[in-house]
């Protein structure tokens, strides 16, 4: 991973480098874990790990190289493992992995960690397994089943519940309502081949949707119904943030608690600039990813 400016970008081997001027850019963005924060006491005292030597490019100062960690080590030999696997094979458990390598239950941890944040394995209940490719989720205002259904990819939502609300004062001013006006709240869960990817809460001005929720075939797209009443995309507004789920969230996402998620926030408005939904949609960090393809002005 680079980190750097517009003028510049340095990368973590301390290499300088310029950017190329493209006439287009496709970004992608994952959710990504870094070992360093995540040594054990053995990791910090050990001075063996070092990473391999780059004397022949003459490119950093070797006295100044990182370490590479246990756990670095040892994912590298569990990504060695997952070449001879496929999707949904059961992985190793932790004790067994622990012994094999001979190094500590949490070096494993965090070795696994990585791997599942990279999308190489994921946590069913109580077994972990090798994970398919993350899906690839352009950014874009169609609904996620339908860009999903796009890449010929099977998706489907089941309804959590509907809930009547009434406006207060922070969900009035994203709504563009009185404080007290009526809400109507949508909340399901987004599937892939069965697997449960994303939770979806969509919160909408219940004068603008009469007999929404016993019209409404929940398994379907709701942008789809929107159409179908006549309510056509102006723009969307849309913010990206990570975060981790609730109790509640995970439980519904049949994901450990410390799964990282990412967190679209949207308010949608109809071509004459009127608000038609405020939508906040959890999508697990370790089966998705976005990707956005940019063009110069």
């Amino acid at each position: 991973m680079y980190w750097g400016t517009v003028e510049s970008v340095t990368s973590e081997f301390g290499v300088r480098m310029l950017p190329e001027v493209c006439m287009r850019t496709t970004l992608t963005f994952g959710i990504a874990q870094f070992g360093w924060f995540l040594r054990t006491p053995d990791e910090h005292s050990a001075s063996i790990w070092s990473r391999p030597s780059f004397d022949s490019f003459g490119i950093i100062d070797l006295s100044e190289r990182p370490r590479v960690l246990k756990h670095q080590v040892v994912r590298s030999r569990l990504e060695e493992l997952l070449e001879d696997l496929v999707e949904v094979d059961p992985f190793p458990a932790e004790c067994e992995l622990a012994e094999s390598f001979s190094v500590s239950r949490e070096t494993i941890r965090q070795a696994l960690r990585e791997l599942l944040l990279d999308g190489r394995i994921e946590r069913r209940r109580r077994m972990t397994v090798v994970a398919g490719p993350k899906i690839l989720q352009p950014l874009s205002i169609d609904s996620y089943t339908e860009a999903a259904r796009e890449r010929g990819m099977e998706a489907g939502r089941f309804l959590v519940g509907w809930t009547h609300m009434t406006a207060d004062a922070w969900l009035a001013e994203r709504l563009a309502l009185s404080v007290g006006d009526p809400v109507l709240q949508l909340e399901r869960v987004f599937t892939t081949a069965g697997v449960r990817i994303g939770l979806d809460t969509t919160r909408l001005p219940a004068h603008r949707y009469p007999d929404l929720e016993p019209d409404f075939e929940v398994s379907s797209s709701l942008y789809a119904e929107f159409a179908r009443r006549g309510i056509n995309f102006g723009r969307t507004e849309d913010t990206i943030e990570t975060a981790l789920p609730d109790a509640r969230e995970a439980a519904l996402l049949h994901v450990d608690a410390r799964t990282p998620m990412f967190v679209l926030k949207r308010q949608s408005y109809d071509e004459h600039g009127v608000l038609i939904e405020f939508r906040r949609s959890l999508y697990r960090g370790d089966r998705m990813a976005f990707t956005q393809t940019m063009y110069p002005d």
